[in-house]
């Protein structure tokens, strides 16, 4: 029986400075100390873990991945191989005699390795020259599976009069038909599809693709019991990159290639996950309601798709990472409850146990929910499990729901650092009277006597969701002296289907109560000064951040961090312009252009008298960069004392991209707070001065 525990808290514990003595503050060093564990693989017989820890090195300025192993007493700690570049993507073979992973090297060139844990021998099974995902054993053993992207042939541009090849011409026009050419984090989008490949070990030589047609797979997939097929998730229409996403359930032979399809609803399917038997198949998905937010569920079909049920139905949360047991009796999957991941699992009849609380993703950014976890045969788990005064470290969870971490990353930096757990705190929104959850990180050497400046911090999303997890980005606002907030607005995922879409077609709007009522719950408390009162928040939280500015002036001053401003020019020129209208508008904007305008912070721009910082990443395909400059060139143009700063190169997510960047992203926040703050008297005047151009 898996029983409920809290084990991080209790377990990673803080240490800190002696009582009377100066604790020592989180310090922007620190941020290149920090580790954090991540894709823990437990092996079939639970004695060893495999796990990628991730780090941040000073002199390439990049978040570094190896993987280690820890044996299941928290013992033999030791990396899997030494190399200069990366190692990732661990994965067992089902006799647990070999780990298969993916090492990249310095020069970003990728192979598939695998290694034999008793004689210590490694070897290279393949060379990986457009990358890959979802790498997996079949169940004997005999063969490797993964996806990669296959080059297509775009558009030629028009035929030019012939010249010398090395005659000084420009560049040729790039030619696009498709709707969706580009995309966040990736850039350009080359022509081509996702295939699936398999590898015969005993065969060896060439990986063998095994998809071959326009329509293309995904890396989404999993072996079928007998290894004779593959599932895979993906969505094959011919005219997808104009539709609401929509993906299906495949099977794919082996012995031909020829594909099956298995489901066919209006709504995504993914995560096909065959029962041990081969009697069932499991996945995620829902009925897609045009919704802004949808509760994703657990299915549970015969081994086609036929007859399925949702086993999750009942739980109003949107579950992910389904694993089955080894005896195909249960489901083990992760899911967000008020703010935290939990791992739990149930059974085909929809009864469901609670296991691990505070599970962590592997970031050093914001404080969003996530984690991961990996069930061996014997029913032991491996999760990531952090709090928010320590990132993520591995957990073991045995069959009893015993519960033992097995590492400890980052005691050697943290243990002597002032971190109080956050608080959690609750209030009444003004416009509905909502029960609105929320956590307070508080500065080291805190007094409750006396008068604090505070940040409000917003998440983006909007459909997601902050949780008491450990956070560089707040914790150094902590230590620079201020109060921070954040909060879970309506909108925010963890609380339900009905909650996160109150703000369906309504956004933003009510949320903004939600967030005020925030601020003044902590200044009931007595210790904010009302005076200094600062806000920010990145992409969603952009949004409501200059929404706010532009509907009150009690803020002192105010960062707009990759916002979206303007919803017209965002609908049609961001990377996903095939979604947002659908689901977070009633219609398109040549339909409805007041609507738009409406809801644009850039229509409130003539109320603000905030002085304002704006903030985007130079490449962001999310929130493009015109959306930020739209809204510096108006607060400008409207003599609000304005900035803007672009991050080069960086895309949407600028704090968990390079570590230099999270630490510029906090370090021109609180400077251009402190510039605004009105206990600073000494130089203020003038930053406020060059910051508004005069």
């Amino acid at each position: 029986m898996i029983k409920t525990v809290s084990c991080a808290v209790a377990l990673l514990a803080v240490s800190v400075a002696a009582r009377g003595q100066e604790a020592a503050r989180l310090s922007p060093d620190d941020i290149f100390r920090l580790e954090a564990a991540a894709e823990p693989r437990i092996s079939p017989d639970g004695a060893t873990v495999a796990y990628v820890r991730r780090s941040n090195d000073v002199t390439t300025d990049r978040t570094r991945s190896s993987i280690w192993l820890v044996d299941s007493e928290g013992g033999h700690h030791r990396r899997l191989v030494e190399t200069e570049g990366t190692t990732g993507s661990p994965r067992w073979s089902p006799d647990g005699s070999q780990l298969a992973f993916v090492m990249t090297g310095e020069d970003d060139s990728s192979t598939v390795q695998i290694l034999t844990l008793a004689s210590g021998e490694r070897r290279e099974v393949a060379t990986l020259t457009t990358g890959q995902s979802g790498l997996a054993w079949s169940p004997d053993g005999s063969h490797l599976a993964w996806a990669a992207f296959q080059p297509g042939t775009g558009l030629s541009p028009a035929n030019l009069p012939e010249h010398d090849e090395d005659a000084d011409w420009a560049a040729a026009a790039r030619i696009e038909e498709r709707l969706s050419f580009r995309f966040d984090g990736a850039g350009e989008i080359p022509v081509g599809r996702q295939q699936l490949f398999v590898l015969d070990l005993a065969e060896g030589g060439e990986p063998r693709q095994l998809t071959d047609d326009e329509a293309g797979a995904g890396g989404d997939f999993a072996w079928s019991a007998d290894g004779q097929s593959l599932v895979f998730a993906a969505d094959r229409r011919e005219n997808r990159g104009t539709l609401a996403p929509d993906s299906e359930l495949h099977r794919v032979n082996l012995a031909d290639g020829t594909i099956e399809t298995l489901t066919d609803r209006t709504g995504p399917d993914t995560a096909p996950r065959p029962s041990p038997d081969g009697t069932q198949l499991a996945w995620l998905g829902y009925d897609d309601h045009r919704m802004g937010y949808h509760n994703v569920e657990l299915y549970v079909a015969g081994p086609d798709g036929t007859e399925p049920r949702s086993v999750t139905a009942e739980l109003d949360r949107s579950v992910s990472a389904p694993q089955w047991s080894a005896d195909g009796r249960m489901i083990y999957f992760l899911y967000d409850d008020s703010g935290q991941t939990r791992l739990a699992r149930t059974n085909l009849e929809g009864h469901i146990e609670i296991g691990l609380d505070n599970l962590t993703p592997p970031t050093f950014g914001r404080p969003y929910t996530g984690g991961s976890f990996s069930v061996s045969t014997n029913g032991s788990v491996a999760a990531t499990v952090g709090s928010s005064v320590r990132p993520p470290e591995v957990t073991l969870m045995t069959p009893l729901g015993d519960t033992s971490v097995l590492t400890s990353l980052n005691e050697d930096v943290l243990a002597e650092i002032d971190l109080t757990p956050a608080e959690e705190i609750h209030w009444a929104s003004p416009h509905d009277g909502l029960d609105i959850e929320g956590w307070v990180l508080y500065p080291p050497g805190f007094d409750p006597s006396r008068k604090w400046p505070m940040i409000l911090e917003i998440h983006g999303g909007p459909f997601s969701a902050y949780g008491p997890v450990f956070s560089a980005e707040l914790r150094l606002m902590a230590a620079a002296g201020y109060v921070v907030v954040y909060t879970n607005p309506r909108g925010s995922t963890s609380y339900g289907y009905d909650f996160a879409n109150l703000i369906h077609h309504d956004y933003p709007g009510n949320d903004y109560d939600d967030l005020m009522g925030a601020v003044d719950h902590m200044i009931g408390r007595g210790f904010i000064d009302e005076d200094r009162l600062f806000v920010t928040g990145g992409s969603g939280g952009g949004v409501l951040t200059a929404w706010i500015v532009g509907n009150t002036d009690r803020f002192a001053a105010a960062a707009v961090v990759k916002p979206v401003i303007n919803w017209t020019s965002f609908v049609l020129y961001s990377d996903l312009p095939q979604f947002f209208y659908r689901y977070w508008f009633a219609s398109a904007p040549w339909e409805d252009p007041d609507e738009y305008w409406r809801r644009s912070p850039l229509s409130l721009v003539g109320n603000v008298t905030t002085p304002t910082m704006m903030m985007v990443g130079g490449a962001d395909l999310r929130t493009p960069r015109a959306e930020t400059e739209q809204y510096y060139s108006a607060l400008h143009l409207n003599g609000v004392p304005t900035r803007l700063v672009v991050i080069p190169d960086s895309y949407h997510g600028i704090s968990n991209s390079r570590p230099s960047r999270l630490l510029t992203k906090v370090a021109e926040i609180l400077r251009w707070f402190e510039a605004y703050d009105p206990a600073n008297d000494n130089g203020s005047a003038a930053d406020a001065s060059e910051a508004a151009g005069e």
